[in-house]
């Protein structure tokens, strides 16, 4: 793949500056070009340039390295992603912002911007996506995978649990989301907002809330404050797991009734497995045993590492 040429020193010449996407300037382009935004596809801009260049900077690109961003827009993060990384996959799904995006980012030669959904159903990512992926990394041997965007809150939750549930996730992802949602990719167990995208990710990587956002940094402003959450993938970990895709759904069925004791909870599924409620049972009291687990524990108290080990008990007696 042919690299767009990169400043000497660290220096910026001022006719490859970044644009500087501030509401005003949004506002004219979007006037001169007619577009109207789309509030149902969560368009909502970061216009504080000191906070994207955080996003950036929290990354910590190196030259090496593969960027996927979802959420092209205008091109302004992908325009300063693409000065760090060795290639960047960019993702669009309105065709207007894609149009936008092209003509900003014509001279980025590192540059690969497919248009339409990310995602090709609720589980899984668009084939166009991934096969980008894919073409960059192997023209980037022993460079990372890393997941850098503002990510559209309407997708923000099945972008990081699909990416996850790869072969080949991200090796670090910072993005921009709802705060609620930073809060559940950042909990620990007995909190709040502990769920199952908590253990999911939790199992899998160290997680950190960076920043909490306030609506004013965006353009148009959202009706909630927003989060810079950083994950950082701990391979060892998630090699602990063995099946991703059965610890995935057992985490989910469990968390369907996070307020219910477990034990209820673990003898229903049990049973559904087995087809005999005294053997479920039978089951679940092994698990208590070998776990230490308290009569009145709940899915919100246990840790993800405990999961993992839960999950394999669990499959090795019920199938």
């Amino acid at each position: 793949m042919t690299l767009a040429p990169r400043p000497h020193d660290g220096e910026t010449s001022p006719s490859t500056a970044p644009t500087r996407q501030t509401t005003a300037y949004l506002k004219q382009l979007f006037v001169q070009v007619g577009f109207v935004i789309d509030a149902k596809r969560g368009q909502n801009f970061l216009v504080d340039l000191n906070l994207l260049d955080l996003l950036e900077r929290s990354a910590g690109i190196t030259p090496a390295d593969v960027v996927l961003e979802v959420g092209t827009g205008t091109g302004a993060l992908s325009e300063r992603l693409s000065r760090a990384a060795r290639h960047v996959v960019t993702c669009e799904v309105d065709s207007r912002l894609a149009c936008l995006a092209r003509d900003k980012l014509i001279d980025c030669d590192n540059v690969t911007l497919v248009e339409g959904d990310v995602l090709a159903g609720k589980h899984r990512f668009a084939p166009a996506v991934l096969a980008a992926v894919e073409a960059a990394l192997e023209a980037a041997p022993g460079g990372r995978l890393l997941l850098v965007a503002n990510l559209p809150y309407c997708v923000a939750t099945p972008v990081i649990s699909n990416l996850l549930a790869l072969p080949r996730p991200f090796d670090a992802a910072v993005v921009t989301v709802q705060r609620e949602m930073g809060e559940r990719m950042t909990a620990t167990a007995g909190s709040h907002s502990y769920n199952a995208l908590s253990v999911w990710i939790g199992a899998q990587c160290r997680s950190e809330l960076v920043r909490v956002l306030p609506p004013s940094v965006f353009w148009p402003r959202p009706k909630v404050d927003s989060a810079i959450v950083r994950l950082d993938l701990e391979p060892a970990r998630r090699a602990r797991i063995g099946d991703l895709a059965r610890f995935h759904d057992f985490v989910r069925d469990i968390f369907c009734h996070r307020r219910k004791l477990l034990r209820g909870v673990l003898v229903r599924l049990a049973a559904q497995k087995t087809g005999d409620k005294d053997a479920a049972k039978r089951i679940v009291e092994s698990i208590y045993a070998s776990l230490g687990f308290p009569p009145d524990i709940r899915a919100e108290d246990i840790a993800p590492d405990v999961f993992v080990e839960m999950d394999k008990l669990f499959a090795a007696a019920a199938g």
